[in-house]
C-alpha cells in the first residue's frame, strides 16, 4: 500500500527459472566465470562427469569454497552434478522444489 511501485521491468523471478545448467571444464576462467554467475545469483548445475578425478576434485572444492565465501550452499544432486547458489536463491522454495522434481 505504501511501499514503491514496482516498473513491468523490475518483475522478480523465482530462482529456479534462473537456472545455469552447465557441464565443467577443466579451465580457471571457466569456474570464475561460475562464481560470478553464482554470486550476481543465478543458481549453476555443473556436471563434472568427464573430468579428470585431480581435476574434478579441484574445481568441486573450488566452487564450494566460494558459495560458501557467498554465504551460499551447496546441494548434491547425484554423483557427479551439484547446485551452487547463494542462501537468498533457496529463500523463495522454488530451488528445493526443482531438485525434489529431478526424476531419481
Amino acid at each position: 500500500m505504501f511501499g514503491k511501485k514496482k516498473n513491468a521491468d523490475e518483475v522478480i523471478s523465482k530462482s529456479a527459472e534462473r537456472i545455469r545448467l552447465d557441464k565443467m571444464k577443466d579451465n580457471d576462467e571457466y569456474a570464475r566465470d561460475i562464481i560470478l554467475d553464482i554470486k550476481n545469483g543465478i543458481p549453476c548445475v555443473i556436471n563434472f562427469e568427464g573430468l579428470e578425478e585431480e581435476a574434478g576434485n579441484k574445481y568441486l572444492a573450488f566452487l564450494e569454497g566460494a558459495a560458501v565465501a557467498l554465504e551460499g550452499k551447496t546441494v548434491k544432486i547425484n554423483e557427479f552434478t551439484y547446485l551452487f547458489a547463494k542462501k537468498e536463491d533457496f529463500m523463495d522454495g522454488s530451488l528445493r522444489e526443482w531438485i525434489n522434481n529431478i526424476p531419481k
